[in-house]
Formats: C-alpha cells, sequence, structure tokens
C-alpha cells in the first residue's frame, strides 16, 4: 500500500494547513460544466477534500451529491458548512472500494494524487462507478512535474492512451475556466464509457 492510500497520510496533511490544492472555493471549470446537469443528477466527488464544489451544488438544488475522501478533516469542513448535507453522502473511505453507479464523477485534484502506475486502476474503477450514459469530468495537469509527487503531472498524449480502451472521450484540451494561477497548466477531460450509446 502506498503511504498516500492511507486516511492517517491525509489527515496529517489537513492538520499541518498542507493542502496546496485547495483553492477555497468551488473550481469555476468543474461549475461550469456540472451546472449543465439537471438538479436530480446522482454525482460523485472522490478524494475531493473540502468539496467546495459539492457543497455549491447541494446548495443549488442537487440531493444526489456524494463525497469520498480518505481524511476525516475535509468531510467535516464539509458538516461545518453545509450542516444539512446528507450525512451518509459524506463517505470516508478508499475510492477503490467504493460501490455505487453515478452519472457524473467530478475530478478535481484526486487524480493527480495518485502515483501514475495507480493510473490504470483508476480508470477501470471510474468504468466500473459510471452509469452507461454517464460522464467523468474534471481537470488535469498539462504537462508532468520533476520532483515526486503528490501531486503527479502527465500530459495530454499519456492521458490519451490511458483512457482511450476504456472511454469515449468527449474533451481533452485546455480548459477555458481555469484559475488564473492554474491557466494554461488545465486539461479538461470530459469521458463516457465506451459501451454507452
Amino acid at each position: 500500500m502506498d503511504r498516500i492510500d492511507t486516511a492517517y497520510y491525509w489527515q496529517e496533511r489537513y492538520n499541518r494547513g498542507d493542502i496546496p490544492w485547495d483553492i477555497g472555493y468551488p473550481s469555476p471549470p468543474l461549475m461550469h460544466y456540472a451546472g449543465q446537469f439537471p438538479t436530480t443528477t446522482r454525482i460523485l466527488l472522490p478524494g475531493a477534500g473540502r468539496s467546495h464544489e459539492a457543497i455549491a451544488l447541494h446548495r443549488l438544488g442537487y440531493e444526489q451529491v456524494w463525497v469520498c475522501d480518505w481524511a476525516a478533516a475535509p468531510l467535516e469542513y464539509v458538516r461545518e458548512q453545509a450542516p444539512d448535507f446528507p450525512a451518509a453522502h459524506l463517505l470516508q473511505q478508499a475510492f477503490f472500494q467504493l460501490e455505487g453507479v453515478f452519472e457524473l464523477i467530478l475530478e478535481q485534484t484526486f487524480f493527480s494524487a495518485l502515483p501514475p502506475r495507480r493510473r490504470p486502476a483508476y480508470a477501470e474503477k471510474m468504468n466500473d462507478l459510471l452509469h452507461p450514459n454517464g460522464r467523468l469530468a474534471g481537470v488535469l495537469f498539462a504537462q508532468p512535474f520533476p520532483h515526486e509527487g503528490p501531486p503527479y503531472g502527465g500530459t495530454a498524449e499519456g492521458y490519451r492512451r490511458l483512457f482511450e480502451g476504456r472511454f469515449n472521450i468527449h474533451q481533452l484540451q485546455l480548459s477555458p475556466h481555469s484559475i488564473a494561477p492554474r491557466r494554461g497548466n488545465e486539461l479538461f477531460i470530459e469521458l463516457s464509457p465506451r459501451h454507452s450509446s
């Protein structure tokens, strides 16, 4: 097991305030995309951290939003910010043990937290969790990093090779909605399972 596959590792990051991925508000690329879906859509945010997007969607009337994270601290943050968020939708567990079917899975920084060798397992699990007509959408780093992660970067070509066997690739391009510090370094992805109609 990788050290990052433990609640302890991530809880300690939150305890130290070492969470540079957290921009403090909902990610514009994710909100721009998710807002196109009906409020009845079953949505999952894996490795969601403080999940500003889930809180925002909940406040907009989305009642079928699930949040998953290894650590307790970010889920407690959601409870504090949105006391009426369904407790049963806050899942403190490993992503690879998740069960269920979702119509939309939003990817923010979870993919970049996984070592590249875990990415095929990520793609397989995402395929398992998606409704046949569902979508996996979000942002990935647009370049590799010279340092040991997390976070781990990558390239559009590498992501295409990873996903094209299991998914239809609807979008894989630089996001026009990224925040200024990430502009030009975020690729927006929109994928659907290969077997979808």
